[in-house]
């Protein structure tokens, strides 16, 4: 019981940490500030910092991983009474547009840098974007009833619609501008690719 409570509170001070960290990247980026000006920024020791996390490469992933919890609980919360599909699915390229825009200072040294980068963070041992895929499959499979698309295979779908809304974020976050796609235009962009014509069904 004594170690359950410790571990628990462990968990809520890394989380605390995490959102002074997420406030600070988000001011002052990630490439310039070292893990002494960090642990400064968040009220912390640079020791109590290390013992989180052992590098700064680290912060930057558990900052990521934390961000993408985030995102998962706010898109499950919008979508809890949604029953159309493709209405969530909106919603999701919306909600990720919204948040990327609103994160630009802290991701784009890292993501300009490494071309690879999501794709490192998708492949990373625990992939914390694991219940969005989830989420975003079950999407899918909803849409399917009404809609036939051109595999029943809807987390492969899942991956294919990330990498696809991915890639306007990134050309925004390589190439400048408004990140100012209509969520709408972009899903039926989407939707056409994977949606099964009559004459394939004959």
């Amino acid at each position: 019981m004594k170690e359950k409570i410790r571990q628990k509170v462990l968990e809520t001070k890394k989380e605390l940490i995490l959102d002074a960290v997420s406030d600070y990247f988000e001011e002052v980026g990630f490439a310039e500030p070292k893990m002494q000006e960090i642990s400064k920024a968040v009220g912390i020791s640079v020791g109590a910092l290390y013992k989180y996390f052992p590098s700064k490469e680290a912060l930057f992933f558990a900052y990521v991983s934390h961000q993408i919890v985030k995102f998962h609980r706010q898109i499950t919360e919008a979508c809890r009474d949604i029953d159309d599909p493709r209405r969530c699915l909106i919603l999701y390229i919306q909600h990720k547009f919204a948040t990327f825009a609103s994160k630009r200072k802290a991701l784009e040294d890292p993501v300009i840098g490494d071309p690879l980068f999501f794709v490192k963070m998708n492949t990373h041992k625990e992939n914390p974007a694991s219940p969005i895929y989830e989420f975003l499959a079950i999407q899918f499979e909803r849409l399917a009833h009404n809609t036939p698309l051109k595999t029943a295979n809807h987390m492969k779908t899942a991956y294919l619609f990330n990498a696809a809304t991915m890639g306007y974020i990134e050309y925004w976050l390589n190439f400048g501008g408004e990140l100012e796609e209509k969520a709408e235009e972009v899903f039926e962009r989407f939707l056409t690719g994977i949606r099964e014509r009559e004459e394939e069904r004959r």
